[in-house]
C-alpha cells in the first residue's frame, strides 16, 4: 500500500522533534550509506549510518514510477552502542526483479547526496535499488526461463588514508580513490568485497571502538558514495578487516571482529549456528555465489601443526562440509530440460588464493590436507561451472586448473569419472587502493588473458567485473579488468576501446562437470 495520511503525520513529527532538539545539538544525518545489500524477491536491506542517534526511514518507489506514490518503511532507531547503524529492511510493494529509486529520512529530514567537485561535481547521486528477480521456475505460459544478463564488480584491498593513524615513518599507504566512482560507471548490479575492505591499525584491532572508528571513517570518503548506493553490497573478509596482519584463530578479539563486520555489511546470513563465522549464500540468475570465511579456523603460515598430526586449517572441515553439501544440494536441483533452477555458475569467494601455485606460504594450496579434500569432493560431486573469486595478494591474474579424474575417491587427487578432464578457474582482483606490485613471475597456474605478449597479469589497483550474459543454452562470462581511472586493461589487440580478449571468456558449457553414467557415486 502507498503512503497514506499517517506517515506525513509521522515526518511532520519527526520534523518537529529534530527541530526542538538543536537547541542542545546539532542535528542527526546521514554519514555513511545508504547501501543495498541483501536482495529476495520479496525483501530488500537497505544499511545506513547516522552520526547520532536518530530514527532513520526510507521511502521507496519503482524507478520509472510516481514518487509521490512512494512506500514508506519502517522506522529504525540507531544508538551509539550500534555506532548509529540501522538496517531497514524493505518488503511492502517489493516486486521480483523490479528497480527501485529511494530516499533516506534521518529524524523525517531527508538526506541528500552528490557527487564530490571532481567527479560530476554538484549532480546529485540516484539512491537505486533492485528486488532479486525471480527466475527459478519457468511459468506455465513459457518454454523457457527469462534469463536476463547481469554484471557483477569484484576488488579487494582498499586502504583510506587517516592521519595520524598510517605507518608511521613512511608514505601513506592508500591513493587512487577514484577508483571506487570508476567501478561506479560501470553501473554493477552487485559488487562483492573480497576482503580487507578496510585496513585495522594498531589503534584499531584491539578494541571495539577502534574498529567501529575504523569502518566509520573509511566508508565516509567521498569517492565511495555512489557506488554504495546504487550496487547491492557482499563482502568477505581477510586479516586487514578481521584484525591484526595474518592472525587467524588465535586473535582473541575475534568474537568482536565478527560483530562489526556484521554490524558493517548487509550480508544475507552469518555462518551456521553449530559452526560460527562469516560464510554464506546466495543466488541472483544463474550463478550462485559462496563467501567464505578464512579467518575464524585459520592455523598461521607460521604454524607447523603437522609434526604432531594435526592437518593445517583455512577453512576448517565444517566450513568445507558446508560448502560441499550446499554445492551438491544446488546441483541436484538443476535439471537438463532447463525447467528448474538453471544456475551454471557456482562462484566461491575467498579472501586467499586458492589455485595459485606461487610461493606465498598464505595460499589455500598450503593446507595440503583440507586443499585436497576440498577439491576432491567438488571433482566427485561432479559440481559444474566452479570459479574461485579472491583478493588478497596486491595484484590481478586469472588462474587455471585441469584436474584429470581418476575413479578412485577417498584418495587425495585420485577422485571423478576416469580419464576426464575438471576445469576449475580463478579470478584474482587485488589491490583497489592499498599498494600494488607487479606479482611473482612464475605461477604455473596462472591462464593468460592478454594479448599483450609481455603481459599475463595486471601489476596495479584494479578491480573486475564480470558479465553473465547470453541465451541458457550458451551462458558465458566476460571477465574485464579496469585500472584505477576505468581504462579495461584486457583489451583485445587491434579490437575496439571496450573489446576483451577471447581467452577473457568462459561458457558454461566447458564448465559443466563430466558425469559418472549413474551418478557421482556410481
Amino acid at each position: 500500500m502507498a503512503k497514506l495520511n499517517i506517515f506525513s503525520l509521522l515526518r511532520i513529527t519527526l520534523i518537529i522533534v529534530s527541530l526542538g532538539g538543536l537547541a542542545s545539538r546539532a542535528a542527526p544525518k546521514l554519514i555513511n550509506g545508504p547501501m543495498p545489500a541483501a536482495s529476495a524477491i520479496n525483501e530488500v536491506l537497505v544499511w545506513a549510518q547516522t552520526s547520532e542517534p536518530a530514527t532513520v526511514h526510507i521511502e521507496y518507489w519503482p524507478e520509472d514510477g510516481d514518487p509521490n506514490q512512494s512506500f514508506v518503511s519502517a522506522p529504525v532507531a540507531t544508538s551509539l552502542e550500534t555506532a548509529g547503524v540501522a538496517k531497514l529492511r524493505v518488503t511492502e510493494g517489493i516486486e521480483p526483479g523490479q528497480r527501485y529509486r529511494y530516499q533516506v529520512f534521518v529524524d523525517g529530514v531527508p538526506q541528500e547526496l552528490y557527487f564530490r567537485q571532481g567527479h560530476r561535481a554538484g549532480e546529485e547521486i540516484p539512491m537505486t535499488f533492485q528486488a532479486k528477480p525471480r527466475w527459478r521456475f519457468v511459468p506455465e505460459e513459457e518454454s523457457s526461463h527469462s534469463i536476463f544478463d547481469f554484471r557483477i564488480a569484484a576488488g579487494s584491498c582498499a586502504y583510506i588514508n587517516e592521519e595520524g593513524y598510517d605507518r608511521e615513518g613512511g608514505t601513506p599507504y592508500g591513493d587512487a580513490y577514484r577508483i571506487f566512482e570508476s567501478i561506479y560507471e560501470t553501473q554493477p548490479d552487485l559488487m562483492l568485497w573480497l576482503g580487507d575492505a578496510v585496513y585495522y591499525r594498531e589503534n584499531d584491532f584491539e578494541n571495539r571502538s577502534g574498529m567501529i572508528h575504523r569502518w566509520t571513517h573509511d566508508r565516509s570518503i567521498p569517492e565511495l558514495r555512489a557506488l554504495l548506493t546504487s550496487a547491492h553490497h557482499f563482502a568477505v573478509w581477510d586479516d586487514h578487516d578481521y584484525g591484526p596482519n595474518d592472525i587467524g584463530s588465535s586473535y582473541p578479539q575475534k568474537s568482536v571482529a565478527k560483530e562489526i563486520f556484521d554490524l558493517f555489511w548487509g550480508n544475507p546470513s552469518s555462518g551456521m549456528p553449530e559452526t560460527p563465522g562469516i560464510f554464506t549464500y546466495f543466488n541472483w540468475g544463474d550463478a550462485n555465489f559462496y563467501l567464505l570465511d578464512n579467518r575464524s579456523y585459520l592455523t598461521t603460515s607460521v604454524s607447523k601443526p603437522e609434526a604432531f598430526g594435526k592437518p593445517k586449517s583455512m577453512l576448517g572441515r565444517d566450513q568445507a562440509d558446508w560448502l560441499i553439501e550446499h554445492l551438491a544440494w544446488a546441483q541436484s536441483q538443476m535439471s537438463d530440460d532447463g525447467k528448474s533452477y538453471p544456475a551454471r555458475f557456482n562462484i566461491i569467494c575467498v579472501g586467499n588464493q586458492v589455485l595459485s601455485e606461487d610461493s606465498n606460504p598464505h595460499h589455500y594450496r598450503n593446507f595440503p590436507d583440507e586443499w585436497n579434500y576440498l577439491i576432491d569432493r567438488i571433482v566427485e560431486e561432479g559440481i559444474d561451472g566452479v570459479i574461485f573469486l579472491t583478493g588478497d595478494v596486491h595484484h590481478g591474474e586469472v588462474n587455471r586448473m585441469e584436474y584429470i579424474g581418476r575413479g578412485n575417491p577417498g584418495v587425495p587427487g585420485k577422485a571423478g569419472k576416469p580419464g576426464e578432464t575438471y576445469l576449475f578457474h580463478e579470478i584474482t582482483s587485488s589491490p583497489l587502493t592499498a599498494g600494488a606490485w607487479s606479482g611473482p613471475a612464475k605461477n604455473g597456474a596462472r591462464y593468460d588473458i592478454f594479448d599483450e605478449a609481455e603481459v599475463d597479469r595486471v601489476g596495479q589497483r584494479n578491480f573486475v567485473t564480470l558479465d553473465f550474459k547470453g541465451p541458457l543454452d550458451n551462458r558465458r562470462l566476460e571477465i574485464r579488468y579496469f585500472d584505477s581511472d576505468g581504462n579495461l586493461l584486457n583489451r583485445k589487440e587491434g579490437g575496439r576501446i571496450d573489446e576483451i580478449t577471447d581467452r577473457s571468456v568462459l561458457f558454461a558449457n566447458e564448465l559443466r562437470s563430466p558425469r559418472r553414467a549413474n551418478g557421482p557415486t556410481d
